[in-house]
């Protein structure tokens, strides 16, 4: 009773576990089929991610190397402006040192041109460095022996002074025509003239004028001037003379001019 009891349970034991069976392998191919479409999904979801991700890269690659690109040729312009600021640096050192150099050259030139041009003008301007009196007889141009005596100490400081200028100015007595008073003043100074051209005074540093009987200037006045109590004859005396003045040129190079050169 008990073994048929068994067989039974067995007999319905094995269709179920059949049913079960190929109800499981029917359940995992259903799953697979179900699962399978997602796999792909996700397969393609990973390998467009994948795809996105590499041409991130490299673009952040790509980016990233024109970023240092644009860096080096930055570094570059910096560099290259530097020197160049560097350069115009020096340029401009070198410029304010010849700007300096040439300043001192035009101050000094321009001092060397005002000290030449006080020279020039004060070479032109001629100082009376001695005056004196030859005199002469009545009625006479010729030399006495002290006459030619007091030319030879002219003659002497004339050649010792470069650039003298001496001027003879001849008078007479007021005795005797005006006309023949001139003549007679100039043949005295013409007497003095020649005189010193002997004793080397270069001929073209003498001039000479003849006055006559004039009355002379206050400039040409005698020398040695009369007491009052003079008498006419010594008076005339005095107006037979012929009045040496010596001028002396300015030294155009320190300035000195006058009886500081003798």
């Amino acid at each position: 009773m008990m073994k048929s009891g068994r067989s039974l349970i067995v007999w319905f034991a094995f269709p179920i576990a059949f049913v079960l069976a190929t109800s499981g392998c029917a359940t995992k191919k259903y799953v697979r089929q179900q699962v399978s479409p997602v796999h792909q999904q996700v397969a393609a979801l990973q390998k467009q991610t994948n795809d996105k991700i590499s041409y991130l890269n490299a673009k952040q690659d790509r980016d990233i190397s024109q970023v240092n690109e644009r860096i080096a040729s930055t570094d570059q312009r910096l560099s290259q402006v530097a020197e160049a600021a560097q350069t115009a640096q020096g340029t401009a050192s070198r410029a304010m040192d010849t700007a300096e150099a040439n300043s001192g050259k035009i101050a000094e030139t321009s001092t060397a041109v005002n000290e030449l041009g006080a020279g020039v003008a004060n070479a032109l301007n001629y100082q009376l460095m001695e005056r004196a009196d030859v005199m002469f007889g009545f009625n006479e141009a010729t030399l006495t022996p002290s006459a030619k005596k007091a030319l030879d100490e002219i003659a002497s400081k004339v050649q010792s002074t470069p650039r003298t200028v001496v001027e003879l100015a001849g008078f007479t007595d007021p005795r005797g025509s005006r006309s023949f008073n001139y003549a007679l003043s100039r043949r005295r100074a013409e007497a003095v003239q020649r005189y010193l051209v002997m004793q080397k005074v270069p001929v073209r540093n003498i001039h000479i004028v003849g006055l006559g009987k004039s009355t002379p200037p206050p400039d040409l006045e005698p020398e040695n001037s009369l007491p009052a109590n003079a008498t006419r004859a010594q008076r005339y005396q005095a107006d037979r003379r012929v009045q040496v003045r010596l001028f002396g040129a300015g030294n155009i190079t320190t300035g000195t001019a006058g009886r500081d050169q003798q």
